[in-house]
């Protein structure tokens, strides 16, 4: 989108023009000092190695939270990047008219390339070696405000938001625009039904992306929101969910940190009430005992229990339409009752269900582990491999016997969560964080929306270095395993006739259930890859003697990167 701004002219730079205009219009600004103090004493600590940097501070808005920034990090220049027609332009002067201001506006994302020798030049950006490296950059801290309010335009407000979050990782992987000195860290804030693009909470939301960043970058959500609009996340596991909490409290003990007072998630709530249970203090069945989330509408259930609780039952319990008084009858809200009644059990039949299929796999992944252990003596290993066989043919009749593809669906959901949740360490990123994202409310922005803050900061040492044609190939396997329409490795020959057998035999973590592999490589579904496995899949490939020329796989169109998708008129893009 950003070139064809620049490239239109006549009347048509004008539509451009408005167009742009209109996007800068429709941005989510931050506008809670509080908000701001409580999420930079989370990252205060941190911060102290950015001292005297030069922050490149992308749509700051008014700037509030750049100001904030600021004060902390004291650095050499900030590079504030809003376009001229900005509203917020007025706004950020009190910033740049400063005496001995270190405040800099220019119009960044109009920029056509990223060219790092002029901005050393003109002093935007400290002198660096822009060669590649893969040592992270700490002269450079990059902050964005990604969140947009509307939704008609050019590209929809969730694709734009996905690009351009797609876009820097893409340059942190190349070592291309402002991490060519090395691996930028970034502050992003990002609409939260976005936030799962690149930080999931459950396998289902998972994608090739978050693979991809999982590889090369830690990612911790600094700010949060309770009110989730995937219905994929509200699907996780309960038993898990706290299970998570539970680390993350022990781990936040342990390292002193803290959360302040109305920050806390729900999240929280539950595993300090779940503690009290466990302590005595509290009563009741654990709601997380069946392994499903308690919904909206089972508040006005037991509302409706209590209000009709003398109608009529059957011997099976269930509510009877015969005989009962004419006032239960003729109330609207009796008919609403009995439907959400019928909903609820016929939900806790399926939990019920779903839990005993769980729990034979459970037994089934034990059984696993164990005749996996090397110092097993031959003669177990083999019992109890027989057993895993026998334990498996049982599960498989007892899914094929079970009614409704839903649910059948569900466990498959359910069990690859809880395997990944049990990987060591776990294998999605948001079950690896050191402490919970503070709770934001959406009065805290303008317009009022839920939006997250996002830490993105390079591993190091890199886990997986590559060269650029390995990460080429990467980006083409990712893509194909994603959206090649399987549920396992077997996509992989539709890269090339054979590439199923010739890669997956010389990457053993795939059937090592130590690293989150199978035994039976066919039931590792493509959610559940990992990076490591990743990797030995493009190792394998270099190594594969009958590997196809990688430029005609391109060239008949076996690649379909979606990092290079247009940028939307950011820095980053190409």
């Amino acid at each position: 989108m950003a070139k064809a701004f620049q490239a239109a002219s006549g009347p048509f730079a004008q539509i451009a023009k408005r167009v742009r205009s209109n996007l800068v219009k429709s941005r989510i600004d931050i506008v809670s000092p509080q908000l701001c103090d409580d999420a930079l004493a989370r990252l205060a600590p941190s911060l102290q190695n950015y001292k005297g940097c030069t922050i490149i501070d992308v749509n700051p808005g008014i700037g509030l939270w750049s100001s904030r920034i600021h004060d902390i990090v004291k650095p050499r220049q900030h590079i504030l990047a809003e376009p001229p027609e900005s509203p917020f332009a007025q706004h950020l002067k009190q910033y740049t008219d400063q005496s001995s201001s270190r405040y800099k506006l220019i119009d960044w994302p109009q920029l056509e390339s990223w060219e790092p020798d002029r901005y050393m030049a003109e002093g935007l950006l400290p002198a660096l070696d822009v060669q590649k490296s893969t040592e992270p950059n700490r002269s450079i801290l990059f902050l964005a405000n990604t969140a947009y309010s509307a939704h008609r335009s050019m590209t929809s407000s969730i694709a734009r938001t996905q690009i351009k979050l797609l876009c820097w990782a893409s340059d942190m992987l190349n070592g291309a625009t402002f991490h060519a000195g090395g691996p930028v860290r970034m502050l992003l804030w990002c609409p939260e039904k976005d936030v799962a693009t690149v930080l999931p909470r459950t396998i289902r939301q998972r994608s090739k992306f978050a693979l991809l960043m999982e590889m090369t970058c830690k990612i911790e959500e600094i700010v949060g929101c309770d009110e989730s609009t995937s219905r994929k996340q509200k699907m996780r596991d309960q038993v898990i969910e706290l299970e998570s909490g539970k680390r993350v409290a022990k781990l936040m003990a342990e390292l002193g940190v803290s959360t302040p007072s109305g920050r806390e998630t729900n999240l929280q709530k539950q595993v300090r009430e779940a503690d009290e249970r466990s302590k005595g203090k509290g009563a009741g069945e654990n709601p997380g005992a069946t392994g499903t989330r308690a919904r909206n509408w089972h508040e006005e259930l037991e509302e409706l229990r209590e209000k009709f609780k003398d109608a009529p039952k059957d011997s099976k319990g269930r509510y009877i339409h015969l005989n009962q008084p004419k006032e239960i009858i003729e109330d609207p809200q009796y008919f609403r009752f009995i439907d959400l009644e019928r909903n609820f059990r016929h939900r806790q039949k399926k939990t019920v269900e779903i839990k005993e299929l769980l729990q034979e796999q459970a037994e089934i992944d034990a059984l696993d582990l164990r005749a996996h252990d090397p110092n097993l003596k031959e003669s177990v290993r083999n019992a109890a491999l027989t057993k895993l066989q026998r334990k498996k043919h049982q599960l498989q009749g007892h899914l094929d016997n079970t009614k409704g593809r839903l649910t059948r669906n569900e466990f498959k959901f359910f069990k690859d969560d809880r395997k990944a949740f049990a990987s060591n360490p776990p294998l999605l990123m948001w079950d690896q964080r050191t402490a919970e994202p503070l709770k934001a409310y959406k009065e805290e922005f303008y317009p009022a929306k839920n939006l997250c803050l996002l830490d993105i900061q390079p591993r190091h040492p890199l886990p997986y270095p590559m060269t650029p044609a390995q990460l080429l190939f990467l980006r083409m396997l990712t893509t194909t395993i994603w959206q090649g329409g399987a549920d396992n490795l077997t996509v992989l020959d539709r890269i090339a006739p054979g590439a199923f057998n010739a890669l997956t035999s010389k990457v053993p973590s795939l059937t090592d259930p130590t690293r989150g592999g199978e035994r039976d490589i066919r039931d590792l579904t493509i959610d559940r890859l990992t990076p490591e496995m990743a990797y030995g899949l493009v190792k394998a490939w270099f190594d594969w003697p009958f590997r196809p020329n990688l430029g005609d796989l391109i060239h008949r169109g076996s690649l379909i990167d979606d990092l290079d998708s247009d940028d939307g008129g950011i820095p980053g893009g190409r």
